[in-house]
């Protein structure tokens, strides 16, 4: 089963902008509800300074019709229809706004109770403190009798003070409660030495029908004061809030995603170099090193760690390398002096002998020796890049008309056929050609069924020569299929003695395909039938 491959970097900056998103989330959502809140606080201190001022005094029933229409303006409303404004005395209702919801009944309104505080003792006035209010004419003659004769009148000059009492302005106030501030005399109440009253202050939400209203609520001694707000406001501007964020959250996500993309490739540079050194590490390019740059540490250690693995293989290979070769150059003399005893005593005994029965055996275990040593010379020279190739143009249509032939004789019991085209030649080593496709033929014949087959195919596909022996089969099980062209590796119904070999036939026949730029894979086809394919440049 094939496993979906899936890019780090990938990963990286999708994780990335997924991080920055629910991060992003979660600061929205606090700074949501905290905004909201902040509103929902300006909006209930809007209405106390409201309610704050209007309490002060009592005004007239024309008032509140002005009044009620420059709400908007204070409470930032859409419609006309967003405010409500609701004034009571001890007689009932003094004014109500028009729209006033039908299903809102006022009784549903807590009102606050009111509190009153007496109003500390006035301080006493300087003596050179002109009155507050004096008669007509006197403040114009003291005016007169301070300033110099010659002297001009300046803009820095308080103007002179008007002929009535100062309309009264209620002083700042911070939580509801107001500071001491007794007036001077003069001042009309609730000011003055008459009982100065705080309107008592509560916040209420109503609903009515399909909308919320945030109610303030005042008392006084001069009445109660209902102001409310559609929190439809509120909600309006912070869903333009909420639709802002919607917008800019996937640009910014995007461009956090293409910024990690960016970063990640930058932080994996040292990663795709040593992919590129690794792909390019083939037995004969061993000493192949990744060299040091500007990396970060973590790099630089794994590069170390990377330049001393292969140095380890180089060497540990190189070693392997020599030590076949060497055997396998030290026993071709002795096992060629063996051969040459044994044949000199096979032909001093008596014919059909036991001893020359013995010695016969003997003489085919040497000649597998033999056989043997040159395999692993070869392959040795071909893991060292020194397998030496006398080229020249070899005629390949006929080497496989003369192996269907020998088939036809090495294994009369099988079935042997041949589609093979005429003219094929390439540029081989005429030795080593004939060794891959005598090791072919071996192949199919060793491991084909009872009264089997086998079935030689060669053409010309493009610039290439495809060659294909095949022959009946059980099938070669998919474990063995990846593990065919090890070396000394046997499928499970060749370890039977019967059947001859050692497992380097394949191992050396794709060694010397690969030598003349070619290639030896094996195919199977679904009714078992096996088949290897050899691919050479024409």
């Amino acid at each position: 089963m094939k496993t979906r491959s899936k890019s780090f970097r990938l990963r990286l900056a999708v994780a990335t902008a997924l991080l920055a998103g629910v991060a992003l989330a979660g600061f929205a959502a606090v700074a949501w509800v905290h905004m909201r809140s902040t509103k929902i606080d300006t909006l209930d201190r809007q209405i106390l300074d409201q309610a704050e001022r209007e309490l002060s005094r009592p005004w007239p029933a024309e008032h509140w019709t002005h009044h009620e229409h420059n709400m908007g303006r204070t409470f930032g409303t859409r419609t006309f229809q967003q405010s409500l404004l609701l004034i009571q005395d001890s007689g009932g209702d003094v004014f109500r706004s028009e729209h006033w919801p039908e299903d809102l009944n006022p009784s549903v309104l807590h009102w606050p109770s009111p509190q009153q505080r007496p109003a500390s003792a006035p301080p006493a006035i300087p003596r050179d403190m002109p009155d507050a209010n004096p008669p007509p004419g006197e403040t114009d003659r003291a005016r007169e009798t301070e300033r110099p004769a010659n002297s001009e009148p300046t803009d820095d000059a308080p103007p002179p003070p008007l002929n009535r009492p100062p309309r009264p302005f209620p002083p700042p106030f911070r939580n509801g409660q107001r500071p001491p501030f007794p007036p001077p005399d003069g001042f009309p109440p609730p000011y003055g030495d008459a009982p100065r009253h705080h309107p008592a202050f509560a916040t209420q939400i109503v609903d009515a029908g399909d909308s919320h209203w945030r109610f303030g609520l005042a008392t006084s001694p001069l009445g109660n004061l209902a102001i409310g707000v559609d929190l439809e406001v509120v909600d309006a501007e912070m869903a333009d809030l909420r639709n802002a964020f919607l917008l800019a959250s996937p640009l910014a996500l995007g461009f956090i995603g293409l910024g990690a993309w960016f970063l990640s490739g930058r932080a994996l540079s040292p990663i795709r170099r040593i992919n590129a050194t690794m792909e390019s590490v083939t037995a004969k390019g061993l000493d192949q090193r990744i060299a040091l740059g500007k990396e970060d540490q973590e790099f630089r250690q794994l590069i170390h760690v990377f330049n001393g693995m292969l140095e380890r293989l180089e060497r540990s290979f190189l070693q392997a390398s020599r030590f076949s070769a060497d055997a396998a150059h030290e026993l071709k003399t002795p096992l060629a002096i063996l051969q040459g005893q044994i044949e000199r005593a096979m032909t001093q005994c008596e014919a059909g002998s036991p001893i020359q029965a013995h010695l016969t055996d003997i003489l085919d275990e040497v000649q597998r020796l033999g056989t043997i040593s040159r395999k692993l010379l070869l392959l040795s020279l071909a893991d060292a890049g020194r397998l030496r190739l006398n080229v020249t143009r070899f005629d390949l249509t006929q080497a496989l008309e003369d192996m269907v032939e020998d088939a036809q004789m090495l294994a009369p019991g099988l079935k042997v056929s041949g589609s093979i085209a005429s003219g094929l030649t390439v540029n081989a080593d005429e030795a080593l050609l004939r060794q891959l496709l005598h090791n072919l033929l071996s192949n199919a014949i060793k491991y084909n069924l009872p009264n089997g087959w086998i079935r030689f195919t060669a053409f010309r596909a493009g610039e290439c020569v495809e060659v294909s022996v095949g022959n009946a089969s059980k099938g070669v099980p998919a474990t063995d299929c990846e593990r065919i062209f090890e070396r000394f590796y046997r499928a499970d119904p060749s370890h039977n003695r019967q059947i001859e070999g050692v497992g380097l036939g394949l191992s050396l026949s794709r060694e010397i395909a690969r030598a003349h730029g070619g290639d030896l894979i094996l195919t199977e086809s679904p009714e078992g039938d096996v088949g290897f394919v050899l691919r050479m440049a024409g």
